[in-house]
């Protein structure tokens, strides 16, 4: 409930950022041109909080927040009385380029907000992960890639971060185009790779990109035996020894640790059979239920997993970097980035309209780059030493 809730609130946050900085566009420019603004309405509907400025424009806030408006000066507004205006301030007595001017600085105002947090993030910098591949399958593993290849290029285009990745995989998987994947194995051998996007499946989901290509990100190889045992928890009260192989849950297979909690998670909520390996016998083991934690945040059954070696660690570290510029440099990413996301957008907002992409791609490539690499980002991060 608290995480929906918080949704919620920043997704109202965000769009009160952003209507904000798109009426402010409108405003700016028709102040400009000398055109007076009656009202600046952050939100619909009737303003519960108000204050004028001295130029007369009223500012205010109102209880909707799906949007806002500025309300301009115009004849052709029948609450204006003739009196009440001099016909030189009316938006619709200035010449078309002016209106057309105006009316366009909404939605440039939101692409400099863009363009300024791109800035503002690339100055900071981002801890983002390599783009290497897991263990690959279907599509592939049919174009011949090998696991732990660096994907270094798309089609010529250059990709350093798995949202990069998804971008052009999803775009480029909407038009079932065969493209070129680049890739750095070992370190230092480029190869050149056809992957047969044309293969896809004509109704696959676009957003599930990654799952009918076979690409996964790589992972620190963990096993699914049990390492350790939280004393007192559901697990050891039901008979599961450290050594346990789970090979699966609920009836589901697992083949490493990342399956144990995956489908622990799906089943944290209802009763939980494991399917144990024990000195080469198969046993199963019901678990009733779980319990929380000690933060009272996060449901368990007591297990945990072995912990990886130093040098799996080292490796893991190897891959992440941080995607930083310094002022200048990060201003030109930012704007090839902004540049980026709106023609993608664009793109495939044209291809819903044509029907080449589904409905689910309505939120746009934001989501979906975010999905991909919160997806990615937890492929291959992990808990060192938790207990699930």
């Amino acid at each position: 409930m608290f995480e929906f809730i918080s949704s919620i609130w920043w997704m109202l946050v965000t769009l009160g950022v952003l209507v904000t900085f798109h009426e402010l566009g409108h405003f700016w420019v028709a102040r400009k041109f000398g055109v007076h603004v009656l009202k600046f309405s952050v939100g619909y509907g009737k303003l519960f909080w108000s204050k004028k400025d001295k130029t007369g424009t009223e500012f205010g806030f109102a209880p909707i927040p799906l949007g806002g408006y500025v309300k301009m000066l115009d004849t052709r507004d029948p609450d204006i009385k003739p009196e009440d205006y001099e016909y030189s301030q009316t938006y619709n007595s200035k010449p078309i380029w002016q209106r057309a001017l105006i009316m366009f600085a909404g939605p440039a105002f939101n692409f400099i907000l863009a363009v300024l947090l791109f800035w503002g993030m690339f100055i900071y910098g981002k801890n983002e992960i390599k783009p290497l591949i897991d263990e690959p399958t279907k599509l592939l593993l049919q174009a011949g890639a090998q696991k732990q290849d660096q994907i270094i290029s798309i089609n010529g285009y250059k990709v350093k971060t798995w949202q990069d990745v998804t971008l052009e995989l999803v775009t480029k998987g909407l038009d079932r185009e065969d493209i070129e994947l680049t890739v750095l194995r070992n370190d230092n051998e480029v190869k050149k790779l056809k992957l047969p996007l044309s293969q896809l499946p004509k109704e696959s989901d676009e957003t599930k990109i990654f799952e009918n290509v076979g690409l996964k990100a790589w992972r620190i190889p963990i096993s699914n035996k049990v390492y350790s045992l939280a004393p007192g928890k559901p697990a050891e009260l039901a008979g599961v020894k450290k050594g346990d192989r789970i090979i699966a849950v609920n009836g589901e297979q697992t083949k490493d640790w990342y399956d144990v909690v995956s489908l622990l998670n799906k089943h944290i909520d209802s009763e939980i059979n494991l399917t144990i390996l024990r000195n080469n016998n198969t046993l199963n083991v019901i678990i009733p239920h779980a319990v929380y934690d000690e933060s009272g945040t996060r449901r368990i059954i007591g297990i945990g997993q072995q912990p990886p070696s130093e040098a799996d660690k080292d490796y893991y570290r190897s891959l992440v970097f941080s995607n930083s510029y310094d002022v200048i440099d990060a201003l030109a990413a930012a704007f090839k980035e902004t540049w980026r996301m709106t023609t993608v957008s664009l793109n495939m907002m044209g291809k819903i309209v044509t029907g080449k992409a589904s409905l689910k791609n309505l939120s746009g490539p934001i989501t979906i780059a975010q999905v991909a690499n919160d997806s990615a980002s937890r492929g291959v991060a992990f808990r060192f030493f938790g207990i699930s």
